[in-house]
């Protein structure tokens, strides 16, 4: 290797280690900043050439390929998007382009730099959820230094502070099985990466934040269904999505409807409450432009013009409808969908292969199930450093899938 590569390489994984080693505190802390480490990743890249070569590569996915088709139509449909912002399209499309620059500089790291990637990953995972623990459990005490909390808080309501800590848990999620994985490479224990799962489950349950906890427990199930039957797990995971994706509206207009879960609208289950009410007059207003969609990112015009759900004071519809499929299909309409289903067909036969790796696959799909999950009951799809953190997610993946597994110990 000549001094000049080595200088690259050098570069790669001090880019790299920072970024990872961030993630900690950001997740937890500034949740937004997780787009500033994913541009802080594009110096990793070794040059433009080399980039440039990259994104022709990936030109040749298939995935890209419908990835692209998405962002054009997406961009058509701000032609009738109630007061649309031309850059809205753009800076949502700049997150999975530099989520893919990310995966190409983890795939051209040395193997020993990624086994020292590796080690740093580990530590900051630990120190992720050892943080947002903390915050959780003494009540968002770092948090209350810097941010101002009401004297006095309804009971019920949770602190704001804590609130606002709890949304580390939504970065965690997704990421606990790769970290786990990541863990046990190092280790060459089951039980430390195990023990890590069930910590990551029980700080996000302490938490405000449903929708990870539930993330974590669906994640251990995809895994155990992918490790001992990986082709039925594949086929389950992306065929269940594939039908959901085109059925959303129907259920929650016809079969996930609020007079069908009076009972849920006790303390206790608002949130569900809510999510349904929600669900259901997004099919409403997805059946006003089946087709086309009513543009994109026209939720949060739309909900500003929008009753409450009947009974309570929460609002029909936000700024986004709390459920992917249902956002596209509101925005985009049909022909988004038609896109996203295909998207999902495409990455089901990416990793059809994998099948030959159970422990692997279940790895992978342990995640895109966390990831999933939370993407289906909050946050609106467009969210910056939510996007950001699938990329970071599939980054990690690609990190994970090139480090081989030491024989574990129970211990």
């Amino acid at each position: 290797m000549d001094q000049g590569s080595a200088t690259k390489n050098s570069r790669a994984f001090i880019v790299l280690a920072i970024a990872f080693a961030a993630l900690a505190p950001v997740a937890v802390y500034a949740r937004l900043g997780i787009v500033a480490l994913l541009v802080l990743t594009l110096v990793a890249q070794p040059c433009w050439d080399a980039t440039k070569d990259t994104l022709l590569r990936l030109a040749r996915n298939p995935l890209v390929w419908l990835g692209t088709a998405f962002t054009l139509w997406a961009a058509i449909t701000l032609f009738w998007t109630p007061e649309p912002d031309p850059i809205d399209v753009p800076r949502a499309a700049i997150v999975p382009l530099m989520g893919l620059l990310l995966v190409a500089a983890i795939r051209a790291l040395p193997q020993a730099d990624a086994q020292r990637l590796t080690k740093i990953i580990v530590v900051s995972a630990f120190v992720m959820l050892a943080l947002l623990g903390l915050e959780v459990l003494s009540k968002g005490a770092i948090l209350r230094l810097v941010v101002p909390t009401p004297d006095v808080i309804a009971p019920g309501q949770v602190s704001p502070v804590v609130e606002h800590a709890a949304r580390g848990a939504a970065v965690i999620a997704p990421l606990v099985y790769v970290y786990a994985y990541l863990i046990a490479t190092r280790s060459g224990r089951a039980r430390t990466a195990l023990l890590f799962i069930a910590a990551a489950l029980l700080v996000c349950k302490a938490t405000s934040m449903d929708a990870a906890w539930v993330a974590i427990l669906a994640g251990g199930i995809a895994f155990g269904v992918a490790y001992y039957a990986p082709r039925a797990a594949l086929i389950g995971l992306f065929g269940g999505l594939m039908v959901y994706a085109a059925l959303a509206p129907a259920i929650s207009a016809t079969v996930l409807t609020l007079d069908g879960i009076d009972n849920l609208a006790a303390p206790g289950m608002s949130g569900t409450y809510s999510r349904i009410g929600i669900w259901q007059e997004a099919a409403r207003r997805i059946a006003e432009h089946p087709l086309i969609g009513h543009g994109f990112d026209a939720t949060r015009v739309l909900g500003a013009h929008t009753g409450v759900i009947p009974g309570t004071p929460w609002p029909a519809l936000p700024l986004h409808t709390h459920n992917a499929f249902l956002q596209v299909w509101l925005e985009l309409g049909v022909v988004g969908i038609v896109l996203v289903v295909a998207m999902l067909a495409a990455g089901l036969r990416a990793l059809w292969p994998l099948a030959a790796r159970p422990l692997a696959l279940a790895v992978v799909l342990a995640t895109l199930t966390s990831t999933a999950v939370v993407a289906l009951i909050s946050f609106g799809v467009w969210q910056h450093w939510w996007l950001a953190t699938w990329m970071l997610a599939a980054a990690l993946l690609q990190l994970a899938l090139r480090i081989p597994l030491r024989p574990l110990t129970p211990r």
